[in-house]
């Protein structure tokens, strides 16, 4: 097993946004639960993404690359290995062609609401959908983010990518399966960004259907309180949401994590929850679903670390 002092001796002298030992991850998950992970990098730039994995991968170390940490839990025995935030791998461009197309550039750390507050001021409509999603562009690539009918493989032109191995190049839509929820890389595969073709707006169109959907968002998502966002995908012909909700479970509490009493395929931290608590609840619904509807809920979240 990898011990801390490898981790230390790995990261020794590199030139990094930070490195943070021993930081508990409650501080950095959307839903604010989980233990403390090994070290936390914050990433700058691709080069710097490039020195730590080629560091962490020649003494087997282990690490899990995020953009910001919205649909991750992590459990509450923290994780043993690395962690890499893009944070600041957040840059965003707009160029437009001669033929009248129009293109967005993102960094895989820039937020999707930032994202899309830079359409509306370039008047570039299409991603409108991604209002109020409080994901990075990387995850939202990653996992074919998607809402009010659209998805992220209807806007994407291209991924830049990076392999564990430093080898960058650029994977033109075609290349790229996108499923439900999930988009068809390889698991050695690192998003670095995105390029979005987009369409000329009008702003005051955008930002009125921006409107409608925030406040569609507020009218039916716990926003009160910390969560993950979507916590299970949805089944065919059936929101998941609506299925924990024929199952009342909706208000369903476990320590301090709570089953949203507003939306039911929302968990929120009310006070204090723990990693356990939330995943307590995961498991229940899971559990009633096959024993009582005969499905199975996957979830949407991603879950690492230790017990």
């Amino acid at each position: 097993m990898t011990g801390k002092n490898d981790i230390k001796e790995a990261l020794r002298d590199i030139v990094a946004g930070r490195i943070l030992y021993e930081e508990p991850m409650s501080g950095h998950t959307s839903l604010q639960v989980g233990g403390k992970a090994d070290a936390l990098v914050l990433i700058d730039n691709k080069k710097q993404l490039a020195e730590v994995i080629g560091r962490l991968r020649a003494r087997d170390i282990k690490f899990f690359v995020a953009g910001n940490l919205t649909n991750v839990i992590v459990r509450d025995g923290g994780y043993r290995g690395v962690i890499l935030l893009m944070t600041g791998m957040k840059g965003i461009q707009c160029d437009y062609t001669p033929g009248g197309d129009y293109f967005l550039e993102a960094q895989a750390g820039a937020s999707l609401m930032r994202v899309v507050s830079r359409t509306v001021e370039e008047a570039m409509t299409g991603l409108e959908f991604c209002a109020g999603i409080p994901g990075s562009v990387g995850g939202a690539v990653w996992m074919n983010a998607g809402a009010y009918g659209k998805e992220m493989k209807d806007v994407i032109e291209s991924v830049s990518v990076m392999t564990v191995d430093g080898d960058q190049r650029r994977m033109n839509r075609d290349e790229i399966s996108f499923g439900y929820r999930q988009a068809d890389f390889s698991g050695d595969v690192i998003i670095l960004g995105a390029r979005f073709k987009l369409e000329k707006g009008d702003r005051d169109e955008m930002k009125k259907k921006i409107n409608d959907i925030m406040k569609s968002r507020q009218e039916k998502h716990p926003l009160d309180f910390p969560s993950a966002g979507s916590v299970f995908k949805n089944l065919p012909g059936m929101p998941a949401g609506k299925l924990i909700e024929e199952m009342g479970l909706k208000g369903t509490s476990a320590g301090g994590a709570q089953i949203s009493s507003k939306h039911g395929n929302f968990i929120v931290n009310k006070q204090m929850a723990r990693a356990s608590d939330v995943l307590s609840l995961i498991e229940l619904i899971q559990s009633r679903a096959r024993k009582e509807k005969g499905v199975t809920l996957d979830t949407e979240v991603v879950i690492i670390g230790e017990n």
